[in-house]
């Protein structure tokens, strides 16, 4: 069986890098579909970056972490770990970068690591399908923190 290739996505969001590195790490409860995308789904409460990981609380107090972070370089780049309602040894490997463009900055997303994955090629269509909705949600938020929403 042939390696399923990453996943990569792009969108130039109204902000400068500092300011969209921003949104998608300490803002992220801003700006995730909780409702449609988490684990605990109408019971989430939040999401959010904490000491090194990215974990989600239910309305009852229960934890699910999704993920760990492998790289912190503000403003330009952030990876981590990606295994929400999995196991931490089924995860894929998500990096974000930030990099000025004309019009603001460009957010880069790659998500690999589908060897992991029971079904790596089901996974990565699922995925696939998902991003572009997380990353509005993103590119509205970050929008809206320059003031330029």
């Amino acid at each position: 069986m042939s390696p399923v290739p990453p996943l990569r996505r792009e969108i130039v969001v109204d902000a400068a890098p500092a300011v969209a590195f921003d949104v998608f790490t300490a803002g992220i409860g801003r700006w995730w579909p909780l409702a449609e995308l988490s684990v605990h789904r109408d019971r989430s409460a939040s999401v959010a970056f904490e000491d090194g990981i990215i974990v989600e609380h239910s309305t009852s107090g229960e934890e699910a972490i999704w993920g760990t972070v492998t790289r912190w370089e503000p403003p330009a780049l952030v990876a981590f770990t990606w295994h929400p309602g999995r196991p931490a040894d089924v995860a894929g490997l998500v990096e974000v970068s930030f990099a000025t463009v004309d019009g603001g900055t460009l957010v880069t997303l790659r998500h690999g690591g589908w060897e992991t994955y029971a079904d790596p090629a089901a996974t990565r269509s699922e995925y696939d399908r998902g991003w572009p909705m997380v990353l509005g949600h993103y590119g509205d938020e970050a929008a809206r923190a320059s003031g330029r929403a």
